[in-house]
């Protein structure tokens, strides 16, 4: 650990310090008396002696040189740079105007909790130093945009600080052997390979506004491919949710152009999405006894017996054929003296031919309800007095959609099924194949919409309350 001034002691002949405000990889930084002025200023410090890392003598100059040419409202000003020697050390300064406040991390950690209104806020003035930074000629990287280096004064006014590790575009991005700079967790993907760009600052801003929001470190988040999984952890809108997976793209041409775009996207509303292009509406078939009634809140199918027609005619003579013929046969097995045996195989004969049959009997006497509204829905199917009916969820219908029930004369007959998770409930096999078609577009049409008008964001995991 570098050596660090005691409490007093007089830098310079021109300051003194008054208390330590902070350690970090680019030195001390202390509250100090500009004697002169009776002004408190942030005094950084840099220590030669024991100095492994000759590096951070060039960063800690390089931050001194751009601080000198910059002028906005949040970026302390700078007041000097100078060096000290000693008898042993040689002591590099940097004083700028003390930013009076918490840091982010500081003010998080003693119970602040921060809310959608509040992230959006302290976004927005970071991005307005950004936009000022970004801007000049060459652009001006920070670098190591963290809640440390971001300090909130009482009445809310955001600085940013410490540019210890801040880099001019030109200059300083095109050098072969970049430094990599920046804190674990913050640090967009492309500064581990020693680059960076203006949007490196924005990944770097949507990493603190998650630590504001979920008081955990990003990099504590789950990943998937290198981008964080965060939508569970925070309790957002999905607007500012979006605006937030943007900034933290781990592409680089994914992100944001800028920091003005970012910008833009935050604070201005977003147009109006055209409107969806209207469904029209199935038209029944011509001739259809099926009675369809449909409103926004509700969809309601009945479908009458539809009596013996076409493929359903042709089903009923075959099973009176086939069960015709397997009645013979039986009678004459076991009139023969035919073995128990016999009897089991000519148990599978019997179930095909009473199928037909009793899908003969469902045409011409079985009447069926469907109804859907936006909780539930109800399968009714009634017939010589006895009613069947299958309850469930609106939500749980996962489809509908057309199979096939059976195949005759090698064409298959399509029945309706309606999937309700593993289940499948069938209905309206003696039906005609463009009313089954209807019927499913109808369907569809209805679960579909059920589905946009209730569709909500997900609910994170930890919510707390916001600080106030």
């Amino acid at each position: 650990m570098e050596p660090t001034q005691a409490t007093s002691a007089i830098i310079d002949g021109r300051y003194q310090i008054l208390r330590r405000l902070g350690q970090g990889s680019s030195g001390t930084t202390y509250a100090a008396e500009r004697l002169a002025t009776g002004q408190t200023i942030a005094l950084k410090e840099l220590s030669l002696r024991g100095l492994q890392d000759w590096k951070k003598i060039e960063l800690f100059e390089r931050e001194a040189r751009i601080l000198k040419t910059l002028n906005h409202p949040a970026i302390p000003q700078y007041i000097d740079f100078f060096q000290v020697d000693t008898a042993d050390n040689r002591w590099f300064y940097l004083a700028q105007d003390l930013a009076e406040g918490t840091s982010l991390a500081d003010w998080v950690e003693g119970g602040g909790w921060v809310d959608e209104a509040e992230a959006r806020r302290i976004a927005i003035a970071v991005l307005d130093v950004l936009i000022y930074l970004h801007g000049l000629n060459p652009p001006v990287i920070h670098r190591d945009l963290k809640p440390q280096n971001i300090i909130r004064r009482d009445d809310g006014h955001i600085y940013l600080v410490d540019f210890g590790a801040v880099q001019t575009v030109y200059r300083d991005s095109l050098r072969q052997g970049s430094t990599v700079v920046g804190t674990y967790g913050y640090m967009a993907p492309e500064q581990f390979r020693g680059q960076a760009v203006p949007a490196t600052d924005l990944y770097s801003l949507g990493a603190t506004l998650l630590f504001l929001l979920t008081h955990q470190s990003p990099a504590d988040l789950p990943q998937e491919r290198l981008r964080i999984n965060f939508r569970p952890y925070v309790a957002v809108s999905v607007a500012f949710a979006d605006w937030l997976e943007q900034l933290l793209d781990p592409l680089v041409e994914d992100r944001f152009a800028s920091a003005q775009v970012a910008l833009a996207a935050l604070t201005q509303p977003a147009p109006p999405a055209p409107p969806a292009p209207r469904r029209l509406a199935p038209r029944p078939p011509v001739g259809t006894r099926v009675q369809v009634q449909t409103s926004p809140t509700e969809l309601s199918i009945y479908i009458p017996p539809p009596g013996l027609r076409g493929e359903t005619a042709g089903i009923g003579l075959f099973g009176l054929f086939w069960n015709g013929f397997v009645l013979v046969w039986t009678i004459g097995a076991v009139t023969g003296g035919g073995s128990l045996l016999f009897g089991l195989i000519a148990i599978p004969f019997w179930v095909v031919g009473f199928s037909m049959i009793s899908g003969v009997v469902n045409a011409l006497l079985a009447h069926v309800h469907l109804r859907i509204d936006r909780q539930r829905f109800s399968l009714t199917r009634r017939m010589l007095g006895r009613t069947r009916r299958i309850e469930g969820y609106t939500a749980d219908l996962a489809k509908v959609e057309l199979q096939t029930a059976y195949t005759q004369n090698d064409r298959p007959v399509h029945t309706i099924a309606l999937l309700e998770g593993i289940n499948q409930h069938k209905f309206g096999t003696p039906l005609q194949t463009v009313e089954k078609v209807w019927l499913v577009d109808e369907i569809e049409a209805f679960i579909q919409q059920t589905e946009r008008d209730f569709r909500m964001p997900e609910k994170p995991r930890d919510f707390r309350q916001p600080f106030e």
